[in-house]
């Protein structure tokens, strides 16, 4: 029998060869498995490799820092100390607690002690407002202070000292000079918050006329805080001295409008004993009283009345 080639077969009328498909599908991948084996055999490589020698010398630096002479404190010579004016360098060693006895054997390692501990020691200071402690490699420390600054000074139960912007009474140094105004009605507030809110209203008062009293040559000598709601102020000029009611607020253009008709007060009244500012408009005068018989002359410095 004669075979006939397939391709050579006649098609069919009606029936059209069958055409090749314009989209051709991507034959599915098989995804290769990784062996789990080799994945722990890498990072356990790593880890002994890396992670233990790393280890291992940290640890032996952190028993070496620890251990060794070479990071203890033994004399006064390892702390330095910056920002100190009025407090005295024995002070601020005084107040770490570290003994320096130049000993290795006896030292204090300077990764042992507590930086924060040491700190507050020196903050117990009275004149010390705050202070840091840093490490200085290998065996130092460095203790930076602020220290408070007085504003003005303060009677409390007739005692004057010097007090700060916080409230805080500070005894006068042997090697400081000040010229402040003298600040009374303090000793019977209930708390420091209300001290210090009395000192912000001397604050402003003394930022409106620190500068421009000295000027008109005025000094402020004394300074009344006890009313919240009325500071007054001892005023000096020359052989003149006067108490001045400034009220709450407006101190400066209440001081220009003294200035402006004291003058014309004197024309009436010679000498005066107060002046109150504090009413819109107008200024009350209280006259100076006459002068006493000799045997009961008051001080020509006596304290105002308040």
């Amino acid at each position: 029998m004669e075979m006939v080639e397939e391709e050579n077969l006649p098609v069919a009328e009606g029936l059209d060869a069958p055409e090749e498909s314009p989209y051709l599908r991507r034959q599915k991948s098989v995804p290769v498995r990784r062996g789990r084996i080799s994945r722990r055999l890498r990072l356990a490589l790593f880890v002994i490799a890396v992670l233990v020698p790393v280890g291992l010398a940290g640890y032996g630096l952190a028993i070496f820092a620890l251990t060794s002479s070479y990071f203890v404190l033994t004399s006064p010579e390892d702390i330095v100390v910056t920002g100190n004016h009025v407090v005295a360098r024995e002070e601020v060693l005084g107040a770490l607690g570290i003994p320096l006895t130049r000993n290795p054997q006896r030292g204090t390692n300077i990764f042992r002690m507590s930086l924060d501990l040491r700190r507050r020691g020196v903050e117990t200071l009275p004149w010390v407002r705050s202070a840091s402690v840093t490490r200085i490699l290998p065996h130092g420390l460095l203790v930076n202070i602020t220290e408070r600054v007085p504003v003005a000074y303060a009677n409390v139960g007739g005692r004057v000292s010097l007090i700060d912007e916080d409230g805080m009474f500070l005894e006068k140094p042997d090697n400081g000079a000040f010229d402040f105004p003298v600040l009374y009605g303090l000793e019977n507030l209930p708390s420091l918050d209300e001290r210090r809110a009395r000192l912000a209203l001397f604050m402003e008062f003394m930022r409106q006329l620190g500068t421009e009293a000295p000027r008109a040559g005025w000094v402020i000598s004394e300074v009344y805080l006890a009313d919240p709601e009325d500071l007054k102020a001892l005023l000096i000029h020359g052989q003149q001295t006067v108490q001045v009611h400034f009220g709450q607020k407006d101190f400066l253009q209440r001081f220009r409008n003294l200035l402006a008709l004291l003058p014309e007060i004197q024309k009436t009244n010679d000498k005066l004993d107060s002046v109150d500012l504090r009413y819109r408009n107008q200024i009350i005068v209280d006259p100076a009283a006459p002068a006493q018989p000799a045997d009961h002359a008051t001080s020509a410095n006596r304290e105002p009345k308040e």
